[in-house]
């Protein structure tokens, strides 16, 4: 069959239905099979048969090219879901050391696939972990958190995901103490086995000074996770709160791992030792010497050495703290604060609670009931700065939350501790 012959570019703009621009264009850019009579500056003539031949290979690239897409997109998906996972599993076992890494998973999660709601979760508890444990600058962590969080609001997930999250947030920055234990109340009745959500109501508990509900809850967190190394140390700070120094060193004992430089067993045996100075002195130089990059146990050395007159050295452990935060960064202000306490400061060691109550640092939570700042109360901004973070009046009871005397818990953990032959 003789091929039908289109002999202008108007017959061929007539063919396919558009300009004579665009199917010049085509013809330049695209290969729109066109020829000349005599060369490139002849007449054009084109053949139907060749138009749409060039129209099909175009719609069979294009498939293709859909193809290659949809499988980069869908490997993309995976691997996002890939990284997600092993953060979560990572997350299980949470430490001071470990939360970058974990972060990091979460960040490269989503940077593959943004719609990871499991990653945008993640990415939001991480960045609070590492905010309240004085890892970020509350000025990067809480907008990349609240940030996550909206970003889930235009996705499918579960609901339950966000909400401990957002208790943490309120418990910690907004200082909105009813709606955080609500928050947490509302997780661990869907998800009891969150130690995070548990953890975080036992927090809420010491903000409003209930110590008793503080330790049954971080108790139970550690026993949801009880390889998770900020449990540890947050179960050691309640009993030593409760002013149970005895039983702080038994559990320190049975507990203590590789020491982060945040609310860690060995930061707590510090404080506890810090009861009785002159007795525990020469154990608190040699703790600080052998986690010289530990910045709780310089500052109870510090408060130590002003308590027994040598204002040298606690003026000496003070400098070493200061220039380790410096460039107005608010994290590590607890053990400045205490730090301060040691050479008299008052007014310094209150303004660094303010930037630790303004970071979300953890240590926050316990300003009312800390021995260590015993010399305080009574300091009208103090004073202040503690009706900042809760009172009686916040306390919310939570039909979920067990009623156990804190005996039974003994009790379970001398029975666990036997059966593991852990050293008392």
């Amino acid at each position: 069959m003789r091929k039908k012959r289109l002999d202008s570019w108007k017959a061929i703009a007539e063919f396919l239905g558009r300009s004579l621009r665009t199917v010049q264009r085509w013809q330049h850019l695209n290969g729109l099979p066109v020829h000349h009579f005599g060369g490139q500056k002849g007449s054009v003539f084109a053949y139907e048969e060749e138009i749409d031949a060039w129209i099909a290979g175009l719609a069979e690239r294009a498939g293709t090219g859909r193809a290659v897409g949809e499988d980069k997109l869908e490997e993309a998906k995976r691997t996002s879901r890939e990284l997600s996972v092993s953060a979560d599993s990572m997350w299980q076992i949470r430490s001071i050391k470990s939360i970058r890494t974990i972060s990091h998973l979460y960040h490269s999660a989503i940077d593959h696939d943004s719609t990871n709601a499991a990653a945008l979760i993640g990415l939001a508890n991480a960045s609070i972990f590492g905010s309240m444990n004085d890892v970020m600058d509350a000025a990067i962590a809480v907008p990349l958190a609240r940030g996550a969080l909206r970003r889930l609001m235009s996705l499918e997930f579960d609901p339950v995901g966000p909400k401990c999250p957002s208790a943490w947030i309120d418990l910690l920055y907004d200082r909105e103490l009813w709606r955080a234990r609500a928050g947490f109340g509302e997780v661990l009745s869907k998800r009891p086995s969150s130690s995070f959500a548990r953890v975080g109501l036992a927090m809420s508990s010491l903000a409003i000074g209930d110590v008793e509900d503080a330790i049954e809850n971080s108790w139970e967190a550690w026993q949801l996770d009880p390889l998770a190394a900020s449990l540890r140390g947050i179960l050691c700070w309640c009993v030593y709160l409760r002013g149970d120094l005895g039983r702080v060193f038994d559990l320190v004992g049975q507990l203590r791992g590789l020491e982060d430089n945040g609310i860690s067993a060995g930061a707590i045996e510090a404080l506890a030792l810090a009861q009785d100075i002159p007795k525990n002195i020469s154990r608190l130089e040699f703790a600080a010497q052998i986690q010289p990059n530990n910045d709780f146990l310089h500052g109870v050395l510090a408060y130590s050495y002003g308590v027994l007159g040598k204002e040298h050295q606690a003026r000496e452990e003070c400098e070493f703290l200061r220039r380790r935060t410096e460039y107005g960064k608010t994290t590590r202000s607890y053990p400045r604060a205490v730090a301060a306490l040691g050479i008299g400061d008052e007014r310094q060691a209150i303004s660094c609670l303010e930037a630790a109550c303004f970071q979300g640092s953890i240590w926050s939570l316990g300003l009312g009931l800390d021995p260590i700042l015993r010399s305080l109360r009574g300091n009208p901004e103090f004073e202040k700065l503690l009706r900042s973070i809760g009172s009686q009046e916040n306390l919310v009871t939570l039909p979920l939350t067990l009623k156990r005397n804190i005996g039974s818990l003994q009790q379970e953990f001398d029975s666990i501790s036997a059966d593991c032959n852990c050293p008392h």
